[in-house]
This record gives structure tokens, C-alpha cells and sequence, in this order.
């Protein structure tokens, strides 16, 4: 990495930048271009210009970063996977039991769930003239979204009442979107009529 230097012209006092190893050669000066000797500035005029190693720089610095950045990455993924291995596992009806975690977060003290019973109800006829895929659609949403939060087995056990609270008081109807809001909607119709 090659150095430069600068120093004060003796005729003019302009100042002269020139490579290090010419310290003591009389040159031109570019301001008056009167013979200057190359003197070392002392004091607080003194400057010494580093020219080069930028690119070293730039490579060590993108280095750096990746391996940053492949660090984090590492760590993130073997967060994901602690949190996946001792997180909370929802089941449908039909698997084992969910584990749900107590509030504290500890693994050690999770309560173990019965398993939702399979019940899937019989609709004997199409009321109110609904079809039979709107019925289909709604009771397999029951099956899933419902009974995951919920924990709901049979529709028909519930009364007017329990319904009312349960479908019309659910904020923002949870995670069903427009249709299948209606979808849920018709199938609790068709069950309680």
C-alpha cells in the first residue's frame, strides 16, 4: 500500500503531495515550478495519505457480513426448531390428544387433553333448500377449525342458547374468512332444524 506525503513549497507555500520514497529529491513545484526539496513537514502540518487497500477492505468486510449473516441464519433455524419440538400440537378428530402449554411457557408442566371424539353428523334431509355441498363444506370446517379452538364434538347436543354465544359471539369469527363464515353458518342451521 503505497504512502504519500505532503509538504510546503520553500518559494511560494504551496503545498506538494508526493510518494514517500522521494523524500529528499528536488522536484518542480506544481504551483510555481520554481526546484523544491522534498522535506518531511513536522509540526501540525504533517499529513501521510494511504492510497490503496480499499478492495482488501471491501473483500474482508463482505466476509465479515456473510459469515454474520449465515450465523444468524443458523441460530434462527435451530430456534424454529427447539420451538417447533416443544411447542403446543393441535390435533384434529381422529389423532391422539393436543398438549397445550400452561400460560408460564414450560414444557414440563403442559396438560395433556383428551382426544375430540370422531362425530360426524347426519343430516337426514336438506333443509331449507341448502345443498348438500354447502353442508359437506360447513361440516368439514366443524370438523377442523371449530373442534381445534374449541373443542366442540357433536353439534347437536348444543342448544339455541350455547349457539348463539359460541357462532354469533365469536370476535371476527376467528380464523374462517366470508364464505366459510356462511358455510359454518348454513351447517349449524341444517343441524339445529
Amino acid at each position: 500500500m503505497p504512502a504519500f506525503l505532503k509538504c510546503t513549497c520553500e518559494h511560494c507555500g504551496g503545498r506538494i503531495e508526493y510518494p514517500a520514497e522521494a523524500v529528499g529529491a528536488n522536484v518542480p513545484c506544481p504551483h510555481c515550478q520554481r526546484e523544491t526539496l522534498l522535506k518531511l513537514d513536522t509540526g501540525e502540518s504533517a499529513e501521510v495519505l494511504s492510497v490503496g487497500g480499499a478492495k482488501w477492505k471491501l473483500v474482508a468486510g463482505a466476509l465479515i457480513a456473510s459469515l454474520v449473516l449465515v450465523g444468524v441464519l443458523w441460530a434462527g433455524a435451530g430456534w424454529l426448531k427447539k420451538r417447533r419440538e416443544s411447542g403446543a400440537v393441535v390435533s384434529s378428530p381422529g389423532k391422539p390428544g393436543a398438549v397445550v402449554p400452561s400460560r408460564s411457557g414450560s414444557s414440563s408442566s403442559a396438560v395433556q387433553l383428551d382426544p375430540p371424539k370422531a362425530v360426524t353428523p347426519v343430516v337426514a334431509k336438506f333443509q331449507n333448500g341448502f345443498t348438500a355441498q354447502q353442508i359437506r363444506n360447513g361440516r368439514d370446517l366443524f370438523g377442523g377449525a371449530c373442534t381445534e379452538c374449541h373443542r366442540q364434538y357433536d353439534p347437536a347436543t348444543y342448544n339455541d342458547t350455547e349457539w348463539e354465544r359460541t357462532i354469533g359471539g365469536m370476535r371476527g369469527k376467528a380464523k374462517l374468512r366470508g364464505k366459510q363464515s356462511d358455510e359454518l353458518d348454513t351447517f349449524v342451521r341444517t343441524v339445529r332444524n
